[in-house]
Parts: C-alpha cells; sequence; structure tokens
C-alpha cells in the first residue's frame, strides 16, 4: 500500500519540475513575455551551462569504486542489444541508416535521468536509488555519450564521402 507519505515525495520531487515547464509554456505562448530568439538564448544557456554543470556535480560525488557492478553489466547489455537491433534495422530497412540508428538509440536507451529520474527516484526509493542512477549517468557519460559522438562524426564523414565522390563524378561526365 503506498502512504500518504510516499506521494508526499513523489509529488515533492516531481511538482517543481511541472511547474517550471508550465510556466515556461504559459510565458511563451500565451503572456508572450520571451520572443524567439530569446528562447533560443536560454536554451543555449541551459544546454552550454546548466546540464554540463549538473552533470559534473552529479558526476564528481560519484564513487568510481563503490559502483554496483551488476547495474554495469545490465546496463552495458541492454545498450549493446539495442544498438545491435537499431543497427540490424537500419541496415534492412532505410536509406539513412546512421541517422535511424542514432535516433532510434538514443530516444530507447538514453532516459532523461539527470533533470528528472534522479529527484523523482530519490523521492519515491530514498537515497539508494538516487545513488544508482547517479552511476547510470557516470556510464552515459563516459561510455553512450562517447559513441553516439563518434557515430555522429561517421555519419558526417559518410556525408561527406558522399558529396565529394558524386562531385567528382558529376565533372567526369560533363
Amino acid at each position: 500500500m503506498v502512504s500518504w507519505k510516499d506521494i508526499y515525495l513523489v509529488l515533492e520531487a516531481t511538482v517543481p519540475l511541472y511547474v517550471a515547464m508550465i510556466l515556461a509554456y504559459l510565458s511563451i505562448k500565451w503572456w508572450k513575455l520571451f520572443t524567439p530568439e530569446q528562447c533560443s538564448g536560454i536554451n543555449k544557456f541551459v544546454a552550454k551551462f546548466s546540464i554540463p554543470l549538473l552533470s559534473f556535480q552529479v558526476i564528481s560525488t560519484t564513487d568510481p569504486y563503490d559502483m554496483n557492478i551488476k547495474l554495469i553489466y545490465s546496463d552495458i547489455l541492454q545498450k549493446s542489444l539495442a544498438l545491435l537491433g537499431f543497427a540490424a534495422i537500419s541496415k534492412a530497412c532505410c536509406a539513412e541508416k546512421f541517422d535511424w540508428l542514432i535516433t532510434g538509440f538514443s530516444l530507447s536507451t538514453l532516459p532523461n535521468t539527470l533533470i528528472v529520474g534522479i529527484p523523482l527516484l530519490k523521492g519515491m526509493y530514498g537515497e539508494q536509488a538516487g545513488k544508482l542512477l547517479s552511476q547510470i549517468v557516470v556510464l552515459q557519460s563516459l561510455i553512450w555519450y562517447t559513441l553516439l559522438l563518434f557515430l555522429f562524426e561517421l555519419r558526417a564523414a559518410n556525408g561527406m564521402a558522399t558529396t565529394t565522390s558524386s562531385e567528382t563524378t558529376g565533372t567526369y561526365l560533363n
């Protein structure tokens, strides 16, 4: 049975996030407090300062010698299987192979643990759940974001090679 204290802890963790999102929506769409250029500036600030600093705070407080080895193995296995599955699907049926691979992998395996997940699970399950989620954030930052950057660069290199070869072929035909 879920107690009133558990409900309070979940609401305490989630209500500030949703109130901020609702206020942001209302201030842009209804109240017209911000222009699109200002929204772009706010988004850039969040992407370039707030999220990296929050990630640094979470990663720096995680003890790498006290990580749950079962969690690490299960995370690597789950994301590796998802990556192989999306690679097979994108190879079989899609023209833009890397676009589908990157998008599918990102959406299915990289949840919003940093902003929503950690406060929510700490409210629901206590400090130990926040500690486990912090370990997942560390794994995402060290392994999976690096892999995604590699896939982005590989996609860009393939795009440049295709463009260069089509330009070269076009000059010989003329």
